[in-house]
């Protein structure tokens, strides 16, 4: 089977929407870890794809690459209304993670972010 992106990207909508393989798999009426394969080793099937984009999953990106324009508003992380297409996968793990950490965790990651890629420096892409 040719190598594609697909099950990156499958992975990366579901954790742009913050969802768990268990709701995942609950919504498609198959086991978690056949979700876990679907995002890693073999073919989802079409009525599988089709469920979850009643959850906002963008299929044509998933199938794609490229971000439909007819993507639902406010789905996805909260307080985003469309996920750049610019962000990578490990960008998207990255905010969901810093979503789910405590302040104290937050402050400590900022600081570390402030101290390898000071504020001058970011803002000159």
């Amino acid at each position: 089977m040719a190598e594609t992106n697909f099950y990156g990207r499958l992975r990366e909508e579901r954790l742009r929407l913050e969802l768990s393989r268990e709701s995942v798999a609950e919504i498609t009426g198959v086991s978690t870890r056949t979700v876990r394969r679907w995002e890693t080793e073999i073919p989802m099937p079409l009525d599988a794809l089709i469920a979850l984009t009643t959850t906002g999953y963008d299929a044509q990106y998933v199938c794609t690459g490229l971000r439909s324009v007819n993507r639902r508003a406010g789905s996805g992380l909260r307080g985003l209304r469309e996920m750049p297409e610019a962000y990578t996968a490990d960008e998207i793990d990255w905010i969901v993670r810093l979503r789910h950490m405590k302040p104290a965790a937050r402050k400590q990651a900022r600081a570390v972010l402030d101290a390898i890629a000071p504020k001058a420096a970011r803002s000159r892409r």
